[in-house]
C-alpha cells in the first residue's frame, strides 16, 4: 500500500470503539480520518464494517468496493461484502466473496462462519459443515459457545457453566461468554449473579443496545418492571430502528399497566416493519385492553395475513369470546398446524385455537383431542413439580399458626389500601375486580407481582440461610411493617388515579395470606371461588402467557385445586373472618346481593355503578377482558358438562372438594 495511512493509535481507537459497541462513534471517527486521507484502505475497511453493523448497507457497499479496488489483496472487505450479499439474499455472490476472503487469508474465522451460513442456506450441507469446522478450529470462544449450546440442549447446565468459566480465564471480558453465563445463572434462579454479569456486559459495551436489551428482559423476568422499562428505553435510544426492542419495551409497559404507552411502542415497531407479526399481536392486545375490540381483531387478522404460521395470532383470535372462524380460516389453520414444527410454541397455540374453533362448531370430542395435544406439548416445556408445590404449601400451613399471626403490628403504611383478590385462575377474579374498580374509591391494579417477588426474595432479606416462610420468624414488627410499606410503595408506582383503595388480583397470593396479614394487617382479602370442575376445565382450556404450569395436565390441575382449598381452609381456621369467599355461581345468580356483601366487607359505601361494571372504560389486561365489558351472564356455569365423559379421573382427584367448596 503506497497511500498515506492513519496513525496506528487512531486505528486502535476505532477498534476500541467497535469492541465496546460504540459503532456510531467509530463511524464518526472513520469519516473524520478519511477527510484527511480519503484512500486509507484500513480506515475504508473499518468504515465499511461499521456501516454494516449500523445497518447502512447502501453506504457500506461503495466503501468496501473502494477498499478492494485500492488493495485487492485485503481480505476483510471481501468478507464484509460477503456478509452484505448474504443479508441481501444474493447467495451465490456471497459464496464468491467469502471464498476470495479465505483464499487471501484463511485464518479469519468470520469468513468461514459466513461461508458456512450461506452454504447451509443453499442446501449444501457438506460444504456448510466443512466451513463450520474450520470456523470452530479458528475461534476457541465460538467453539466453547457451541459446546455450551449442546450441553444446554442436553440439560447439562453445570457442564455448560464450567465451559464458560474455563473460557473466561483466557478471555475475561468476552461479552458473548458473559451473556451466556448470565442466562445460565438466571435459569438456575441465581438472579443476583445474573444481574452482576449483565451489568459487567453493560460496562464493557456501554453503547451497545443489546447489553441494555438483555438487561431489560432479565429484569422483566424477575418482575422488576420499572427498571426493565428504563433499561429497554436506553436500548431504544441507542438503536431506535430495532423493531424487537420496541416490541420488548411495549410488552413490559403493557405488563405495568401503561397501555397507551405500550400501544405507542407497538405502533413504532410497525412503522419500522409493518409485517412484524409479534408487534401486530401486541398492538391487538392493547386495543383489547382498552376496549377497542374491532381494531384488535383487525390486528390479529393482519398478523395472520402476513405470518400465517404465527400461532399467537391464531390463539389471540380464538380466545375472544364472540369471535368465530370462517371455514376458510379453519382450513388455513389446519394447514399451518400440519406444517408447524413439533412442540413449537406456535404449534401449541394453534392446537388451542383449533380446539376453540371445534367448540364453536359444537364438536367437543375433537376439541378435547386438540386441547390434549396442545396441553401435552406445553407440559413438556414447563417446569412443574406437583410434589414440590404440595410441600411448599405444607410449609406455609405448618409455619403460620395462631401464635405467629397474632403479633402486633404498627399502623398501616401511608398510601392507598389494598384489596387482594386471590384464588384459582379462571374463577371470576377479573369480574370481581371490575365490579370493585367501578366504585369511585377503588382503582383496579390487575395482577401485581410484588407479594410473590417479596416472598421469593425473603431468604435474601435475612442474615442466615432460612427460606420463606421460616425466615419470617426472626423478623421484628418494624421489619414486617417496612415490608408492608415497600409493597404499598411498589404498588403505588403502578397506579395512576390516586384513589384511596386499589385491587391486587394475583391469584397465587392465596398461599401468602399469612404473609399479607403480617405486613398489611388491615388489607381486605377476597377469595374468588368457582365450581372445581369448571375451574379445572377453564384452566385446561387456557394457554397462559406465563406461569400456571400446573394447568397443562388436567389431573395435576385438580390436585392443585385440592391443595388450594386445603390452604384456604387453613386460613379460615387460623384467621377466622379474615377472608371473604365469593362464589362465582352466586354472583351470576344474584349480582346485587353479592356486590353488597363485597362492599360491606371492604367497608365501602354502596354505589350503583358497581352493578353496571360493564360500562367502565378502565383498561383490563386479562384473559377475561372481553367478558367484563358485557352485562353478567351465566353460560359459563357448568361448562365442564360438555366434557363430562372425559373427566372420571379428574372427579376422583377432586372428590374431597366437590361438595366442600360449593361444587355440587
Amino acid at each position: 500500500m503506497n497511500q498515506q495511512s492513519a496513525p496506528r493509535r487512531s486505528i486502535e481507537d476505532i477498534f476500541r470503539l467497535i469492541s465496546s459497541g460504540q459503532f456510531q462513534q467509530a463511524e464518526q471517527r472513520c469519516v473524520s480520518l478519511l477527510e484527511k486521507n480519503p484512500d486509507d484502505v484500513n480506515i475504508l475497511g473499518l468504515l465499511g464494517a461499521v456501516s454494516l453493523r449500523l445497518g447502512k448497507t447502501a453506504e457500506a457497499r461503495p466503501v468496501l468496493e473502494k477498499a478492494i479496488a485500492i488493495e485487492p489483496g485485503f481480505a476483510k472487505p471481501h468478507e464484509d461484502l460477503g456478509m452484505l450479499c448474504l443479508h441481501e439474499g444474493r447467495l451465490e455472490q456471497a459464496v464468491n466473496r467469502f471464498e476470495e476472503a479465505i483464499r487471501l487469508d484463511g485464518t479469519q474465522p468470520g469468513a468461514w462462519a459466513g461461508l458456512a451460513e450461506v452454504q447451509a442456506r443453499l442446501g449444501n450441507s457438506d460444504a456448510a459443515n466443512k466451513a463450520r469446522q474450520h470456523h470452530l478450529e479458528l475461534s476457541p470462544v465460538t467453539q466453547a459457545l457451541d459446546e455450551v449450546r449442546h450441553l444446554v440442549a442436553q440439560g447439562d447446565l453445570a457442564g455448560a457453566e464450567q465451559i464458560c468459566d474455563n473460557t473466561l480465564k483466557s478471555h475475561p471480558n468476552n461479552v458473548p461468554i458473559l451473556r451466556q453465563l448470565a442466562v445460565l445463572a438466571s435459569s438456575g434462579g441465581r438472579h443476583s449473579v445474573a444481574e452482576g454479569l449483565l451489568k459487567k456486559v453493560i460496562s464493557l459495551s456501554p453503547d451497545d443496545f443489546r447489553a441494555y436489551a438483555d438487561f431489560g428482559r432479565f429484569l422483566g423476568t424477575i418482575a422488576r418492571f420499572p427498571e426493565a422499562i428504563e433499561a429497554l428505553e436506553k436500548a431504544v435510544a441507542l438503536e431506535p430502528d430495532n423493531v424487537r426492542v420496541h416490541q420488548a419495551l411495549g410488552d413490559y409497559l403493557a405488563i405495568s399497566g401503561r397501555s397507551a404507552d405500550a400501544l405507542a411502542c407497538y405502533d413504532r415497531a410497525l412503522h419500522l416493519d409493518p409485517d412484524y407479526a409479534p408487534a401486530q399481536v401486541g398492538r391487538g392486545h392493547m386495543l383489547k385492553v382498552l376496549g377497542r375490540k374491532g381494531e384488535a381483531i383487525e390486528c390479529y387478522e393482519q398478523a395472520i395475513a402476513v405470518s400465517p404460521g404465527f400461532g399467537d395470532a391464531w390463539w389471540s383470535l380464538a380466545a375472544l369470546r364472540s369471535y368465530e372462524f370462517s371455514d376458510d380460516q379453519v382450513n388455513l389453520l389446519r394447514g399451518q398446524l400440519a406444517a408447524a414444527r413439533d412442540d413449537s410454541i406456535s404449534r401449541i397455540s394453534m392446537y388451542f385455537a383449533l380446539a376453540r374453533a371445534d367448540e364453536a362448531a359444537g364438536d367437543f370430542d375433537s376439541a378435547w383431542l386438540n386441547y390434549e395435544r396442545g396441553n401435552q406439548s406445553k407440559r413438556k416445556q414447563v417446569n412443574y413439580d406437583p410434589i414440590q408445590s404440595e410441600e411448599a404449601h405444607d410449609c406455609v400451613i405448618e409455619f403460620f399458626d395462631p401464635t405467629v399471626l397474632e403479633q402486633e403490628r404498627e399502623s398501616e403504611p401511608d398510601g392507598p389500601a389494598p384489596i387482594f383478590i386471590v384464588g384459582m385462575p379462571r374463577s371470576g377474579s377479573t369480574l370481581l375486580e371490575q365490579i370493585l374498580a367501578s366504585h369511585s374509591q377503588v382503582e383496579g391494579g390487575s395482577e401485581l407481582p410484588y407479594i410473590g417477588a417479596m416472598t421469593g426474595a425473603m431468604s435474601g432479606l435475612q442474615s442466615g440461610t432460612q427460606k420463606y416462610p421460616d425466615g419470617l420468624a426472626d423478623m421484628t414488627p418494624d421489619q414486617l411493617s417496612s415490608l408492608g410499606k415497600s409493597y404499598i410503595y411498589r404498588a403505588s408506582k403502578r397506579l395512576s388515579e390516586g384513589l384511596p383503595r386499589f385491587t391486587d388480583k394475583m391469584p397465587a397470593n392465596f398461599s401468602h395470606i399469612g404473609f399479607i396479614h403480617l405486613i398489611l394487617p388491615n388489607a381486605k382479602i377476597i377469595d374468588a371461588r368457582r365450581h372445581p370442575l369448571d375451574t379445572c376445565i377453564g384452566n385446561y382450556r387456557q394457554l397462559f402467557a406465563k406461569g400456571k404450569n400446573y394447568a397443562y395436565d388436567i389431573n395435576e390441575c385438580g390436585e392443585y385445586y385440592v391443595d388450594y382449598v386445603r390452604v384456604m381452609d387453613h386460613w379460615d381456621e387460623v384467621l377466622p373472618g379474615r377472608v371473604l369467599k365469593v362464589q362465582y355461581e352466586q354472583v351470576t345468580d344474584d349480582l346485587e346481593s353479592e356486590v353488597r356483601r363485597m362492599l360491606e366487607f371492604c367497608e365501602l359505601p354502596w354505589e350503583d355503578a358497581c352493578l353496571k361494571f360493564y360500562e367502565s372504560d378502565r383498561p383490563v389486561n386479562s384473559a377475561s377482558a372481553e367478558q367484563v365489558r358485557e352485562p353478567i351472564y351465566n353460560d359459563a356455569v357448568g361448562y365442564w358438562k360438555n366434557y363430562e365423559s372425559r373427566l372420571d379421573a379428574l372427579k376422583d382427584v377432586l372428590a374431597p372438594v366437590l361438595t366442600a367448596s360449593g361444587g355440587t
